[in-house]
């Protein structure tokens, strides 16, 4: 089959995050076996417009600000919309990785004009929203363009809800989990630990926490590297007031600012702990690469993942909080028997509950699934 998976935004710092990740994992796997997966999406970055990301052919086309201060939901990329009108209809199968933008969304009106059948995967990112701005754009798009999927993934039961209880009816969703690729391990450094915080700096990714904790480990005189990894979103200046304001962490505490995918799951494999101590993570796949290299990792009980993780005893699952983070660390810091544990429970969750082989035939099924019309368009 020839599928073409639709991402909003890829850019030169990952600022898009999960859901491209799970498209770029998801093409790849297809790929694998056979089938011809591309992507397209809106580009910003410097340089040239890649052709390809992670060896996935892509068809990568330049962003405007239609709706300033909307951030993803205000791009559009009229030159991406021009390639769908006279390409979408040469492939079989349309997979969009929708929320609540206009790139998306006007994806999806091409490949209605087109006749092409296609799913939704949403991500947790599409729930009801009293919003002014949000119900006028599902009245006008977002409601239409989830009716008409032949196929809708879901995360999670609540995100099942959420979708029925916008479209009013008991729509069918599939239930599909986020998938990693497993890769060699390789060794870590010796010397100095090295803590990673990996996030986009969001209030909600609580990178302060991890910074408190960094500064209340090396007043109790424990020598490590605490690092900070991600795009702004609004807790930098927070970040970088901080360091000026306590000069004991500023050989200690560093912002590497953020990174191409990459350079980061290079970066996540050099680790020696990985931490999370964000709130209301619905599926992290920053955590899931973490585990899939086999970092030591911590996060917190709202973690879609928590109850996996405890059950399999493949990483620390905290409350929320600078004490129990620093709690956690200081614990795996001076225990290098536990973060070996750690390690290997991480791998085999990696492999046994979140593999790319799993997802890779739960998607073809859907697509192949006729008597739902996936290919036959009824």
């Amino acid at each position: 089959m020839r599928i073409l998976h639709v991402i909003t935004l890829v850019d030169d710092r990952s600022s898009y995050g999960g859901p491209l990740t799970v498209a770029v994992n998801q093409c790849a796997e297809l790929r694998r076996r056979g089938h011809d997966a591309q992507i397209v999406a809106g580009w910003r970055g410097a340089g040239p417009t890649p052709s390809e990301i992670e060896g996935v052919p892509a068809h990568l086309f330049p962003v405007r600000t239609l709706v300033p201060g909307a951030r993803f939901s205000g791009l559009l990329s009229p030159a991406m919309l021009r390639w769908l009108f006279r390409n979408a209809g040469h492939f079989d199968v349309g997979h969009l990785h929708l929320g609540r933008d206009l790139i998306a969304l006007s994806a999806g009106l091409m490949f209605l004009r087109a006749n092409v059948p296609y799913t939704t995967q949403t991500h947790g990112m599409i729930a009801p929203d009293s919003r002014a701005q949000a119900r006028l754009l599902d009245r006008l798009l977002t409601l239409r363009i989830l009716r008409r999927a032949k196929s809708r993934f879901v995360l999670t039961r609540t995100e099942k809800q959420d979708i029925q209880e916008m479209l009013g009816d008991e729509t069918p969703t599939v239930q599909l989990p986020n998938g990693v690729a497993l890769t060699d391990l390789r060794p870590r450094p010796e010397g100095r630990p090295d803590v990673v915080f990996m996030a986009r700096l969001h209030p909600r990714k609580r990178v302060m926490d991890f910074a408190e904790a960094a500064r209340n480990l090396i007043a109790d005189g424990i020598d490590a590297r605490f690092s900070v990894i991600g795009s702004d979103d609004g807790d930098l200046e927070r970040l970088h007031e901080f360091i000026r304001m306590n000069p004991e962490v500023q050989n200690s505490l560093v912002y590497e600012g953020a990174l191409s995918h990459d350079a980061a799951m290079e970066r996540l494999q050099r680790a020696s702990i990985f931490t999370l101590p964000s709130v209301g993570e619905v599926f992290p796949m920053t955590l899931l690469e973490a585990l899939a290299a086999g970092t030591p990792s911590i996060c917190t009980v709202s973690c879609g993942l928590a109850d996996q993780l405890v059950q399999d005893d493949a990483a620390l699952v905290i409350e929320p909080g600078t004490q129990p983070l620093a709690v956690a660390l200081r614990l795996l810091l001076k225990d290098r028997q536990r973060r070996d544990e750690l390690s290997q429970a991480a791998r085999e969750t990696a492999r046994k509950r979140f593999s790319m082989q799993t997802v890779g035939a739960q998607l073809l099924q859907s697509y192949e699934h006729r008597e739902e019309g996936i290919l036959s368009g009824q």
